[in-house]
């Protein structure tokens, strides 16, 4: 299970660094390359050659370096569709289809598992462990010794004697943040104003321990 979780994590990543590599290039297209420049271009050439004068080597070499920028972009238009279709695909899969019957029998048991009145807080962790002082005051404190999240969240499981989705679940779901969410806000230590807004009644708890 964690190594599942922690290739999952690795494939979400890297899709997301792939979609940022597209964005930057598309962008840097959208000012650079024109097909109606080299149209342009290509006319001011024809002119040049009907009345028999030299074509500027500037002019040709512009040419060639618009055609370039303007064949890349194709390329990595199609390469962009390509990555979709495939990420589509991927989450329409035979398998996936296969176990629709089965993931919406579990989705069920899952809703009815977590349907909650809106007030309801639970105060207690799998096993008793509490979600405050078991759960996010050690992993926050692994993570700014300088532990990513995965690692502090296995340490703690391993500790705790707990699945890694449960420590990964209490730090997350539990202050209704994503992972992402999660790990900046302990970066930039807004967490501790979280967990203070949560846990209001234990704040000399979490500036004793989070100092």
């Amino acid at each position: 299970m964690d190594n599942l979780q922690s290739r999952i994590e690795h494939v979400i990543s890297e899709a997301k660094g792939i979609m940022k590599i597209f964005e930057s290039v598309f962008a840097d297209s959208n000012r650079t390359v024109s097909f109606k420049q080299v149209k342009e271009i290509e006319k001011t050439v024809e002119k040049f050659k009907k009345q028999n004068l030299p074509v500027p080597e500037e002019l040709k070499n512009l040419k060639l370096a618009l055609l370039s920028k303007h064949e890349n972009h194709k390329e990595m238009t199609a390469m962009y569709n390509k990555f979709q279709q495939n990420l589509k695909n991927i989450a329409s899969s035979v398998i996936i289809q296969k176990n629709r019957s089965f993931q919406n029998k579990e989705t069920i048991i899952r809703c009815s598992a977590y349907r909650k009145p809106a007030n309801y807080e639970k105060p207690l962790g799998s096993k008793g462990n509490t979600n405050l002082e078991d759960y996010l005051i050690p992993v926050i404190k692994l993570m700014w010794r300088g532990n990513s999240h995965m690692e502090a969240f296995r340490k703690i499981a391993e500790k705790l004697d707990v699945r890694y989705n449960t420590v990964s679940a209490q730090c997350t779901r539990a202050l209704g943040l994503s992972t992402d969410q999660f790990v900046n806000s302990v970066k930039s230590k807004e967490i501790v104003n979280i967990i203070k807004k949560k846990y209001f009644e234990s704040k000399a708890l979490i500036d004793a321990e989070l100092k």
